[in-house]
């Protein structure tokens, strides 16, 4: 069996060697899961990447997971082997309480169950080989002893030696069992040495891939356009191939720096090659056998399984369902600098689900509805399509007052007593009173049209030359209301950027750059003119 070695074995003194004893623990009592993240997660595009079979997003994300388990411990030495572990389990991480035993070693095996390695793992077992007349459809089956494998394997039939594959004859091999460590999931051992023998509840805690999660908001705009109800939703997605029934689940917000060395143990693959004994005797490995292997898995009398082309039954990253579930709301809590959000019951974390729990619910949240436009020196050819803001501050005066996880918010505005789709814009993290400014697309009925009136250079400095130009710039509204929009120069982030003079008053906004603000009435007009240092 391959293992990777976590901490090193103590070197024993001299002596008779000792018999060890394995305890299996199969799998936990109940588990508890912590997802973090490290950046705000687009949920459509994570469901997108979930469709193709080349992404790894099993090996994305990350979660603590915190198992119950009981072990009927031996005095003496002994391994414990964990088995039910979640597939991503970084095991360097793992942290073992309430064992009253000295922990010697602790290995992380996964050799991956595929034809190559059960013929690898059952050389010199006794197997059954049956044969199938393809003309016929007769089968015989002949008891045989596995000589070598899987690079060509060879049996040992009523004590002549044959190959796999070579009799001309539709093969496969049945085996009765499955040998000791071959299996879909990674097992956590321990070797142990305790004084005393008994029962004891234990808590297995480690860090793994595979999960992640993402926040959602639906705006709605009330009739009279003077507030929104909010709602979001926290995203649960399972993308390997351990679930975690009931579990109490956290979601933890913040930016989170994360090892890149937190990564889960690969399975050890043992590819069977399917070529006929003696190998490579005339045109190549598969000259005289079919192209692929089949092998069947017994326990006793039952069949369990076929694997064919030689490719393991490995779980894949595709999601099979989308819970919806919102009759309660989360609670809201710190983990040091990160905000944690604690689902309001245990819940089923299936492998390859997405969950959605909804965590926020505020009514009456006031906002403010304005346009903006980003004017160009030099790009006065075509009109500029001014683009609609919302903007909230996310304190308790405002219907707000709690700590926003980035994400996407879909906008649903009310026309003709209906609710109907108007935009969707993405935010990052937000504290309690910082403000909230969201882009949902071009605005209709609204031109700003512009044209440089002055563009010169006036110094030059090493590479750079200071330019000084004057812009004219006309708003025309054509809704059936007045429209609040804002005038915002492109060159603010420009080295040496000034605003020399204007025909208006400036503001420098809460996201930090200049702009000017007017009201245009409805079917009316309004004009600006300002001049503007820069360099470029």
């Amino acid at each position: 069996m391959r293992r990777l070695l976590i901490v090193a074995a103590l070197i024993l003194p001299a002596g008779p060697a000792v018999a060890q004893v394995e305890v299996i623990s199969a799998a936990p009592e109940r588990a508890a899961v912590v997802v973090y993240r490290d950046r705000p997660v687009n949920t459509a595009e994570l469901l997108e990447r979930s469709d193709d079979p080349w992404e790894r997003l099993d090996r994305e994300g990350l979660a603590l997971i915190v198992e119950t388990r009981t072990v009927d411990l031996p005095a003496g030495e002994a391994v414990i082997r964990f088995r039910g572990v979640a597939t991503g389990i970084a095991p360097q991480t793992a942290v073992l309480d309430g064992l009253p035993a000295r922990v010697v070693e602790r290995n992380a095996d996964f050799d991956l169950l595929s034809p190559g390695s059960l013929i690898e793992r059952s050389v010199g077992e006794v197997v059954r080989v049956v044969r199938t007349n393809p003309a016929t459809g007769e089968q015989v089956e002949k008891a045989a002893v596995l000589r070598a494998g899987p690079t060509g394997a060879v049996l040992e039939i009523d004590g002549r030696l044959e190959a796999l594959d070579c009799s001309g004859l539709t093969e496969r091999i049945v085996f009765d069992r499955v040998p000791e460590g071959l299996g879909d999931q990674p097992v956590l051992s321990v070797r142990t040495r305790a004084d005393t023998a008994g029962r004891h509840t234990v808590t297995l805690a480690y860090l793994a891939t595979g999960l992640q999660w993402s926040a959602d908001y639906v705006a709605r705009v009330s009739p009279d356009g003077a507030s929104l109800d909010l709602a979001g939703w926290i995203t649960l997605a399972n993308f390997g191939g351990t679930g975690f029934p009931a579990a109490p689940v956290q979601v933890v917000a913040g930016n989170l720096n994360r090892d890149e060395d937190t990564v889960p143990v690969e399975p050890v693959e043992v590819v069977r090659s399917p070529a006929c004994w003696p190998l490579d005797t005339t045109t190549g490995s598969d000259a005289f056998g079919p192209t692929f292997a089949q092998a069947r898995i017994g326990s006793g009398a039952g069949a369990v399984a076929d694997y064919l082309d030689g490719s393991p039954a490995a779980p894949g990253v595709e999601v099979g369902e989308i819970v919806v579930t919102g009759s309660r709301i989360v609670r809201l809590g710190e983990l040091g600098d990160y905000k944690i959000y604690t689902l309001p019951e245990p819940t089923d974390v299936l492998a390859r689900q997405t969950k959605q729990v909804q965590f926020i619910a505020r009514g009456d949240v006031r906002f403010s509805r304005v346009y903006r436009a980003v004017i160009g020196v030099r790009n006065d050819a075509d009109p500029t399509i001014p683009e609609l803001l919302l903007r909230l501050r996310n304190d308790e005066r405002d219907g707000l007052g709690l700590p926003l996880p980035g994400g996407g918010v879909t906008l649903m505005e009310t026309s003709g007593g209906r609710a109907l789709f108007a935009g969707q814009a993405r935010f990052e993290d937000k504290g309690v009173g910082l403000p909230v400014e969201l882009a949902f697309g071009e605005a209709m009925g609204l031109a700003v049209t512009h044209e440089t009136v002055e563009d010169e250079v006036t110094g030059r400095r090493e590479w750079r030359q200071r330019r000084r130009a004057t812009v004219e710039v006309v708003i025309r509204n054509d809704k059936s209301a007045a429209a609040g929009i804002e005038i915002v120069p492109e060159e603010w982030n420009l080295q040496d950027f000034r605003i020399l003079r204007s025909s208006r008053r400036h503001v420098i906004t809460e996201g930090g750059y200049p702009a000017w603000r007017l009201t245009v009435p409805a079917g009316g007009e309004q004009t600006l003119r300002y001049t503007v240092q820069y360099e470029d």
